[in-house]
């Protein structure tokens, strides 16, 4: 049932060890944030400890974008990804001894940590892919990878509210620690066909990545209209609880609109697996283009069942995003400079969405949840227009013949 272009990845050992790895990685991260956001929330009734826990798990990855910058190119990216993920699992294991001491300043400092060496675990992970699949597999590898993580996402979420309600955050948090401890076993298996020359590997950091991205227009375009995606999710994040609200889909309506966003982007980042051998970085403008439409039509739909559809329909054009973004990066960044590229993106990418999150309430006391949303696809629009201005083909001056 598999297309054949989504198995031939799958016939790596390395990277179905590699993929698997991640998703379990990553439904442990949910279930985890999943249990504490109630743990916190049951414990000290206050929304404002839970938007605390929020920042908390999203601002330390900024900073781990910067580190895995400095490390990720410089060591053997298969050891960079075990260790990492060894120092989650140690974080977690002090989470768990501040829900059992019952004190949030330790979890808190615990989850911050989790978040920063996290990052680390992911860069080297995106860097490694090329690594483990054949060349003009890299499409299909970025789809199975993407899909993934976003099945786990939607199973870590589900799991985590079934784990508080019968064995409270301990248990969720003793879930987490084992799925890291899962992962390290496969990804102590992985096996490296080459890495990057060691002459490349010199220098590093997130000030050389981003003279390097600044150096290559494809990889300027490609890292920066990734933000202004990153941006307009986070604006239509923060403002999706009252929106959904106000369809009438009430309390559950967030939950609903991001059911709908992940079997969207599930359904994108596979066909675009499946269908696509090698990316073009001018793609990025048809699926921004997208994104930007499906918000527009969501935001206006005026029905609340065919507004899930939009958010669908954008959640599709959403994964189509990642897919054509991840594998560009893979074909334009040399292979010593992967890690880099990657670090300068999630350094951006985060603090794009943390930003917006932020500036929602600024925008949300002047402007409606639809017209808040109609900005970010206005957001995306631009972001279209700038890779089609950017990467549009240079004509050539036609040379008169002898």
């Amino acid at each position: 049932m598999i297309p054949e272009r989504l198995r031939r990845p799958l016939e790596s050992p390395s990277f179905r060890r590699l993929a698997l790895g991640k998703s379990i990685s990553y439904l442990g991260d949910w279930l985890m944030v999943a249990v504490l956001v109630g743990w916190v929330y049951e414990s000290t009734s206050s929304v404002a400890q839970v938007a605390l826990l929020m920042v908390i798990r999203l601002v330390p990855p900024i900073v781990g974008g910067g580190v895995a910058a400095s490390i990720v190119d410089r060591l053997p990216r298969q050891r960079v990804l075990v260790w990492s993920e060894l120092a989650c699992a140690a974080t977690i294991a002090g989470a768990l001894a501040g829900v059992m001491a019952g004190s949030r300043p330790l979890v808190f400092a615990c989850v911050g940590l989790c978040g920063l060496v996290g990052m680390i675990s992911t860069v080297a992970g995106n860097a490694l892919i090329p690594h483990v699949v054949e060349p003009e597999q890299l499409a299909a590898a970025n789809g199975i990878h993407s899909v993934g993580q976003e099945a786990a996402m939607a199973l870590g979420a589900v799991a985590g509210g079934v784990t508080l309600a019968l064995g409270g955050a301990a248990a969720g948090l003793a879930a987490n620690l084992a799925s890291y401890a899962f992962a390290v076993v496969l990804y102590a298996r992985i096996r490296v066909s080459s890495e990057p020359e060691a002459a490349a590997n010199k220098g590093g950091g997130l000030l050389d990545g981003l003279r390097y991205v600044l150096s290559s227009r494809p990889l300027t375009v490609v890292v920066g209209s990734f933000a202004f995606g990153t941006l307009a999710a986070g604006l239509v994040n923060a403002t999706l609880p009252k929106f959904t609200a106000e369809l009438g889909l009430g309390a559950s309506g967030y939950g609903w609109a991001l059911a709908a966003l992940g079997t969207g982007m599930i359904a994108g980042e596979a066909l675009t697996g499946a269908i696509a051998e090698r990316i073009d970085p001018r793609w990025l403008s048809f699926g921004l283009a997208g994104m930007g439409l499906f918000f527009a039509l969501f935001a206006w739909a005026g029905s609340a069942l065919v507004a899930l559809l939009f958010l669908v329909a954008f959640g599709v054009a959403n994964g189509f995003v990642e897919v054509v973004m991840m594998t560009a990066i893979h074909q334009e960044a040399d292979a010593g400079y992967q890690g880099r590229v990657f670090g300068v993106g999630s350094t951006l990418w985060r603090t794009t969405m943390l930003g917006a999150v932020a500036f929602a309430p600024v925008i949300d006391a002047v402007a409606s949840p639809a017209q808040t949303i109609t900005v970010a696809a206005i957001v995306l629009f631009a972001g279209a227009v700038l890779v089609q201005l950017m990467l549009r083909p240079r004509r050539r001056l036609a040379t008169a013949p002898a």
